[in-house]
Order: structure tokens, then C-alpha cells, then sequence
């Protein structure tokens, strides 16, 4: 059944070292209930008076039982996993309220796979295997807690942990919702292409989640966009290779490989044009002063 938020006007959860998992659930419910106090004990007589205590007493928002719940691609759910199930979707309908029911399930499934379970995966022991160790937002929050030697607060530490992960969950939604306002975009250029393999957008927007939504045919190697640079009025002009998928740097296709690395009149020299700015060394995304030298530089990239 499903909780009745305005029931809720205490918190409880652990004393103690804190990890992610409290710590982004406690930034998920504050999102939806507002500045609310959170008592941090370990404490049974406290937590019972409490209105929603969670990561400690077994209860239906901890993981510590052994009846714990698993998703179906066998990533164990957290406390934080738990918190962002029951209460995810009514905190991006609280702050996005234009959004229709199936947009906000999308960005529901996207936070959970892209912040929650990794969070719920490192607090259920789940080693996460990567050739090399890329720090994490669990690494990022746990680094809030004092060290051994120091005589900070390690709540006011919890608090200032809690801080930082509620930019983060707030800005990963913010960047979701100003995807699905991209759609229209990127649907107008996918239909206005004048060469199929070559989209043009008439404004730098999120556009590869949509792109390979509609692309079926993998049609689309290059995006050409504007790039206005705060600094100045000059607007630039960005050509990047599209991704096989939004899960890897590989690309359909690769930006030319002769200019690729080179400075800016090497590659002038080499592929005649007078405005070029860089291209990647690694070829997934070139720059120039002009559509028009972008678009050369894209449809060789084609060929090539």
C-alpha cells in the first residue's frame, strides 16, 4: 500500500559512520517532504516513535534482513533503492508537474539504473568490475565522514553528505526532464536531414537518447550543433560521432582520421577550409567556426 506522505513528519535512520545508501535516501525523502529533521540512532525505543526510519531495523525500508529484496537483474534493492521505489516518482511530478505519466516513468527508470543501483549494489557488498577504478558517488559520499584523527560532528558531517547528494539527484533529473523537452528537436532534425547520415540540429540540446530511439536503421554517424561560447558572440559549430549505444564510446563512425589530433591549420591545410578549431585525437568530436566547414568535415568523415 502506498505511503501517505503527510503522515510522515519524523525521520530515523542509523548513527554513525554513514554510507550513500542513507544518505541518498535521506536526500530522496527530503525532496519530497521539505527540510525535515532526521534523528540518527541506533536506539529501538527512539526509532519506534519515529514516523519512517530506514537502513536500520529490519523493517520495510531496511536491507539488512535475509529476506532482502532483489531486482530482476539481481541487484539487491538498498534503503536507498527502497526510499527512490516508494517515492521517486511523486518528487519528479513535485518539481515537474507539466510532464505526462509515461515521461516521468522514464525518468523514474533512469535515475534507478544510473545513480540508485550502482548506490544499492556497493552497500550490498556487490563488487562493480572495471579494468580500471573509476571513483564513485559512493566513494564521493563516503569520503564526507570524518577521518579517524579528526574532531569534527560526523552528523553535521551526515548533513553536509546529504547536501551534496541532493545537487546530485536533483541535477539528474533537471538533465532528464531537458531531454524529453529535446525530443521535438531532435525528432524535427531526424526528419529534415538532407543527407541521411548527417543530422543538423538549429540548437545544442541532449539529443543522443532520442536519436537512438527514432534511428532504428542506425542511419545517423554525425551531429552537427551550435555551440555558443559564453565568453564571446562567436558561435562554434560541434561535429560528434553517434554512439552505438549510450552505454559505450564506440561510434558508428569515426570523425576522418587524418585531421584527428592535428591543430587547427593542419587541419585547415588538409581538408581546405580556413576556420577549423580541433578535432579529438580519439575522433568523437571535431569543431569549427561554420556550418558550412562543419558540414565538410562531416560528409568526408562519410565517405572516408
Amino acid at each position: 500500500m502506498m505511503i501517505n506522505e503527510k503522515n510522515i513528519k519524523t525521520l530515523g535512520t542509523h548513527s554513525g559512520k554513514f554510507h550513500a545508501d542513507d544518505v541518498m535516501a535521506t536526500a530522496i525523502l527530503r525532496l519530497l517532504l521539505g527540510d525535515i529533521k532526521v534523528t540518527r540512532t541506533r536506539d529501538e525505543n527512539i526509532l519506534r516513535k519515529l514516523d519512517f526510519v530506514y537502513d536500520i531495523s529490519l523493517g520495510e525500508f531496511d536491507h539488512h534482513q535475509l529476506n532482502k529484496e532483489i531486482r530482476e537483474n539481481n541487484i539487491p534493492y538498498a534503503a536507498c533503492g527502497l526510499v527512490w521505489r516508494e517515492f521517486g516518482s511523486r518528487i519528479i511530478q513535485k518539481f515537474n508537474s507539466q510532464l505526462e505519466e509515461n515521461d516521468i516513468i522514464s525518468i523514474f527508470d533512469y535515475v534507478d539504473k544510473n545513480l540508485v543501483q550502482g548506490i544499492d549494489a556497493t552497500d550490498n557488498g556487490i563488487d562493480i568490475k572495471s579494468e580500471i577504478k573509476v571513483t564513485s558517488i559512493s566513494d564521493i559520499i563516503q569520503s564526507f565522514n570524518p577521518t579517524w584523527d579528526s574532531n569534527d560532528s560526523i552528523d553535521e558531517a551526515f548533513e553536509k553528505a546529504v547536501q551534496y547528494a541532493t545537487e546530485v539527484i536533483k541535477r539528474i533529473i533537471s538533465r532528464q526532464v531537458s531531454v524529453i523537452k529535446a525530443r521535438i528537436i531532435v525528432n524535427e532534425a531526424f526528419q529534415n536531414r538532407n543527407i541521411n547520415e548527417i543530422m543538423v540540429l538549429k540548437t545544442g540540446c541532449p539529443w543522443l537518447q532520442q536519436l537512438l530511439k527514432i534511428d532504428l536503421n542506425n542511419e545517423v554517424l554525425f551531429v552537427i550543433s551550435p555551440d555558443d561560447n559564453d565568453n564571446d558572440n562567436n558561435t562554434e559549430y560541434k561535429i560528434q560521432t553517434v554512439k552505438k549505444t549510450a552505454d559505450t564510446f564506440e561510434a558508428r563512425k569515426d570523425i576522418l582520421e587524418s585531421i584527428r589530433g592535428k591543430s587547427s591549420e593542419e587541419i585547415n591545410s588538409i581538408i581546405k577550409i580556413d576556420d577549423a578549431i580541433f578535432c579529438h585525437k580519439a575522433g568523437f568530436i571535431a569543431s569549427t567556426k561554420s556550418m558550412e566547414s562543419a558540414l565538410k568535415i562531416a560528409k568526408l568523415s562519410v565517405k572516408t
